[in-house]
């Protein structure tokens, strides 16, 4: 059904659609990333608002409404997104009012106090085109604690005909009430045949490998969503140093040190890499280099399983602080030596 951004959530946009008949106060759609969990809360909000929805409730894609959805100017629709989601999905973000612009700052990902303030007089109104008006909240598994329990408040006495429309990847992060007041709905990664024909259609090349490479999710595998790929040169120096393991020196790391490196992206790959350096330690077949199964059981072979998961813990903490103004290139240097070190001869004497 066209209510579904992309064929993968036709599932997904017919339960959303069923529930048009008993319109609950808030949805929560969840699921991995990278699968159009945004796109399809947005398709939602704006089927809620069209003026004259198809009978599975698609948007008509004509209407005044419609057309107010797609140039973000619907005045009964607020998008609540992080700045950097704002970006990704070009909407218009509105800064603290003690921000100053800065081009060289890191984009934030999570939704703070100050964009959730900023809904209160929006609440405050009647629908200005008399129907309904809809609050979109992405990334929901995002939103700081102060601004979840303001989220929270302005969620339990919603006003007349007010939906709230929440996405997230990370449903055990939103807060429990908040999910106590939502329906919840959660959206599975698609079957590997629809997402490698879906890639097959974009033209991507090597797609079973790109799929692969990004966990099954078909939309980080056409073209990195939402900056969880680093670009392909990138990529390919990072894995040729990887794939050293005990040989990479500290000259090694220093010589391909990147000072424009995306620290997320850059502890993504770590971390998928390192889970196939566990799977292929547990005798398992990689699930993200598939093309590399037999270095990464070479590699590892020269370690144990209790350095693996400690490395592991490591670059957990990497994508924990992704959002601190991290220095970069000591952030590559220090996680590429404990590295090296999971592959380093144990001391006698």
């Amino acid at each position: 059904m066209a209510l579904a951004p992309y064929p993968w959530l036709e599932d997904a946009a017919r339960t959303l659609a069923e529930m048009r008949v008993r319109l609950p106060n808030a949805v929560l759609v969840y699921g991995p990333p990278g699968i159009g969990l945004y796109e399809l809360a947005f398709a939602f909000a704006q089927s809620l608002l069209c003026e004259n929805p198809k009978p599975d409730g698609e948007a008509c894609g004509e209407c005044s409404a419609c057309a107010l959805m797609k140039a973000g100017t619907h005045p009964d629709c607020r998008q609540v997104l992080s700045e950097f989601m704002c970006a990704e999905h070009e909407v218009p973000y509105v800064a603290a009012e003690n921000e100053r612009p800065d081009a060289k700052k890191r984009l934030s990902r999570e939704i703070r106090i100050h964009q959730i303030r900023a809904l209160a007089d929006f609440l405050g109104m009647n629908a200005n085109r008399g129907g309904r008006r809809v609050v979109v909240v992405y990334p929901a598994d995002a939103v700081r604690a102060e601004a979840a329990s303001a989220l929270l408040k302005s969620m339990e006495e919603p006003p007349e005909g007010l939906v709230y429309v929440l996405a997230c990847e990370n449903i055990d992060a939103v807060l429990p009430t908040i999910r106590s007041r939502s329906r919840l709905l959660r959206v599975p990664m698609p079957p590997k045949e629809t997402a490698l024909d879906y890639l097959r259609g974009l033209g991507v090349p090597e797609p079973e490998r790109a799929l692969a490479l990004a966990g099954g999710a078909p939309l980080e595998a056409a073209c990195g969503a939402a900056g969880l790929r680093l670009d392909p040169e990138m990529e390919k120096r990072v894995l040729e140093l990887l794939a050293r393991g005990g040989r990479l020196t500290p000259d090694d790391i220093v010589r391909g040190a990147a000072p424009d490196l995306s620290v997320p992206a850059f502890a993504l790959l770590l971390s998928r890499w390192t889970n196939d350096l566990v799977r292929a330690k547990l005798g398992a077949h990689p699930l993200y280099f598939i093309h590399e199964g037999r270095a990464l059981e070479g590699l590892a072979a020269a370690t144990t399983t209790a350095k693996l998961f400690a490395f592991l813990d490591a670059v957990r903490g990497v994508r924990r602080a992704e959002d601190h103004p991290l220095n970069v290139r000591l952030v590559w240097e220090q996680i590429l030596l404990k590295y090296a070190a999971l592959f380093a001869a144990p001391r006698r004497g």
